[in-house]
């Protein structure tokens, strides 16, 4: 079986956050410049292996990613449990209206009109995510990957649902390989 979890490239959120500042408030934060050179390294290493579909996040900046490193060159399902633990602004995602707008070649249509935590909200108007919820997702898209026998896949997510997943806390664009029914992870593109 062959999975890979791939990270996506730099955000603008990811650009200008420090841990310990106030949140900069970019919802569903896009990529940053950087983006282009990140995707470029994870194309040259997606080349060497048999990826037939992806799996991608809802999150602008994984669908960003996905187009830039795979270049609609594979069938694409979109799937909201495999988005970022909501902890910041740029953790919001955008609607499946405008989703749909922005990218017509996907389809978005199963998304819930707020496909992302939605609970209490602090100042700045959205809900953050508890850790229980996150790793709920990440071991409910496993047994998925399991019982589905999902193979020759891309899955382009997030750097804390692939910890959860995996316990590797990834860079961007970083490439795993993932065995669900053995639960092991290795990085395709770092050495560990």
């Amino acid at each position: 079986m062959s999975i890979y979890l791939i990270r996506h490239a730099q955000s603008e959120f990811n650009a200008v956050f420090s841990p310990g500042e106030p949140d900069p408030i970019i919802f569903d934060a896009p990529l940053s410049s950087l983006r282009q050179q990140q995707a470029v390294d994870a194309r040259q290493h997606i080349g060497n292996l048999d990826i037939k579909s992806l799996i991608v996040s809802p999150l602008t900046r994984t669908l960003q990613t996905a187009t830039l490193i795979f270049e609609n060159a594979h069938p694409v399902t979109i799937n909201a449990d495999i988005r970022e633990q909501l902890s910041f602004s740029g953790d919001v995602g955008s609607s499946p209206e405008k989703l749909a707008n922005d990218y017509p070649h996907l389809d978005f249509a199963h998304l819930e009109d707020c496909w992302w935590y939605d609970g209490e909200k602090n100042e700045h108007g959205y809900a953050v995510e508890p850790h229980s919820s996150l790793q709920g997702r990440a071991d409910q898209f496993t047994k998925f990957l399991m019982t589905s026998k999902t193979a020759s896949t891309a899955i382009v997510t997030h750097g804390n649902f692939i910890h959860a997943t995996t316990g590797i806390q990834p860079e961007n664009c970083e490439i795993i390989k993932f065995d669900p029914a053995n639960k092991t992870a290795i990085s395709v593109t770092h050495s560990r």
